[in-house]
């Protein structure tokens, strides 16, 4: 007995086994490629033991009396029906009253809307057996998964917004997560603008950050809403993430109700989508209330089903392992969703932090360590920017050239050198990652970058993690 059966006319096939394979991920899935023998009796056997029959809608399936029939004995049987119209036309006579979901043109695309909200329509009557997988890519296939974003920022940095962009469209790097903090006021950095633009022609990928983070740290009352709509305005973007509020309220359907507000409000001056950030509420006495923060981001998923939800990484927890468990119970909480929501993590550019967030379900990371210390490329350790010397052994054997030429070019600032160096690093740990989750299994990278002794202590502290 299949969960689903889905009814299409021939014409569409294509389209039809695009969204089995879809499907056949969480349900299992009956349709009449599984046919041996005699058409009618698989039929008139196979849908009165379905939970639930799909009839895509199209003008050929209209006047398919084979698909009218299939709908028909569905609802003979007291089967649930949900309707797909993957072209314009009405549904034929007798059956107007069929709620449907519109998919006109769909491609295949897993994050498209419509495809969305037929699998939250599809599991209101039949549970997922499995919980959906992470995806290959998300934003229109332009950011794969795990993504590492390096970020750029005035605050601590040892580039300027502008130089930091130029070193980034230089090596190539192909997402860049900006502050809008920098756009604005005497703030404003006409090099990073141009930049941006130049970055963007090039084919690099732009995501915009609140400038929340910068503005908090500076203590600067002024930061608001209207000025991100402002940066927004004149900032090269591809997608940004909303102006958030740092001090939720205490209701969880007031704080998912707030956040999801400020993404429609931001929305409007975006030129891409319009991400949401979640923060968790912080206790009186310290700490964070995590059990809410997962019900607001699973409320939030559900009404907007973004391409991304960020949170900041030090929202959960104190110490690395009690934010991979913290993760870990996030995304047991989002699996229960009909779709897989990804997770960005602000603020998360050490790479053992990276590595062990992504092994315990987080999907994206940011980070400003690029442009701030020197990596060890052996280790994956982080040092103090003058450390360099001792690792500059290493970029002379840098794969780019432009890492070594940077080297002894005087030209090239100290910190330039260093950049291009870290750069190298992030580069070759986001391709790892991307690696690890198309095979499922982030162990490997895990093991090899924190060595056997802080292994056995995260098995021994989180002996789900690692099986």
């Amino acid at each position: 007995m299949a969960d689903l059966f889905v009814a299409y006319s021939s014409n569409d096939r294509v389209a039809a086994e695009k969204l089995i394979r879809l499907l056949e991920a969480q349900w299992s899935v009956w349709w009449d490629d599984l046919i041996v023998g005699d058409f009618d009796s698989a039929i008139e056997t196979e849908v009165p033991r379905a939970k639930c029959l799909i009839v895509l809608w199209s003008p050929t399936a209209r006047e398919s009396n084979e698909v009218k029939d299939e709908v028909r004995l569905a609802r003979d049987h007291d089967i649930p029906v949900i309707a797909v119209k993957l072209a314009a036309c009405s549904p034929p006579y007798g059956m107007m009253g069929l709620s449907f979901v519109d998919m006109l043109g769909w491609s295949g695309d897993g994050l498209d809307q419509g495809y969305l909200q037929l699998l939250r329509k599809i599991t209101t009557v039949v549970t997922p057996r499995r919980s959906p997988i992470r995806p290959r890519a998300i934003l229109d296939t332009r950011v794969e998964l795990p993504a590492l974003f390096l970020s750029v920022s005035s605050h601590e940095t040892q580039l300027t917004p502008g130089y930091a962009v130029e070193a980034l469209k230089t090596h190539q790097a192909p997402l860049i997560l900006v502050s809008a903090y920098d756009a604005v006021g005497s703030r404003r950095d006409e090099r990073m603008l141009a930049e941006l633009a130049d970055y963007r022609e090039r084919g690099g990928f732009v995501l915009i950050d609140s400038g929340n983070y910068e503005a908090t740290r500076l203590k600067d009352e002024t930061w608001s809403p209207e000025k991100f709509a402002e940066a927004l305005a004149d900032m090269p973007h591809d997608c940004a993430f909303c102006f958030d509020a740092l001090d939720p309220p205490k209701d969880t359907e007031r704080a998912a109700d707030a956040v999801i507000a400020a993404v429609e409000r931001d929305g409007v001056h975006a030129s891409g989508p319009m991400l949401p950030i979640v923060h968790a509420r912080r206790f009186p006495k310290g700490g964070f209330d995590l059990p809410g923060l997962a019900k607001v981001i699973c409320k939030v998923a559900e009404q907007l089903t973004p391409a991304m939800i960020a949170i900041p990484e030090r929202e959960l927890g104190a110490g690395l392992l009690e934010r991979a468990r913290s993760m870990m119970k996030l995304r047991s909480a989002l699996s229960k969703l009909p779709f897989y929501q990804p997770i960005h993590l602000l603020g998360t550019g050490n790479p053992w932090s990276i590595a062990l967030l992504a092994t315990a379900g987080a999907d994206s990371f940011d980070g400003l360590e690029w442009c701030r210390v020197a990596v060890d490329h052996d280790s994956g350790r982080l040092h103090h920017y003058q450390h360099f010397d001792f690792f500059r052994y290493q970029a002379e054997l840098s794969d780019s050239p432009l890492t070594r030429e940077a080297l002894n070019m005087r030209s090239v600032t100290y910190p330039a050198k260093v950049a291009f160096h870290n750069l190298d690093y992030y580069g070759g740990l986001a391709r790892k990652l991307i690696a690890a989750a198309a095979k499922g299994d982030f162990e490997a990278l895990v093991v090899g970058m924190l060595g056997a002794a802080n292994i056995r202590q995260v098995k021994k502290t989180l002996p789900e993690l690692l099986l």
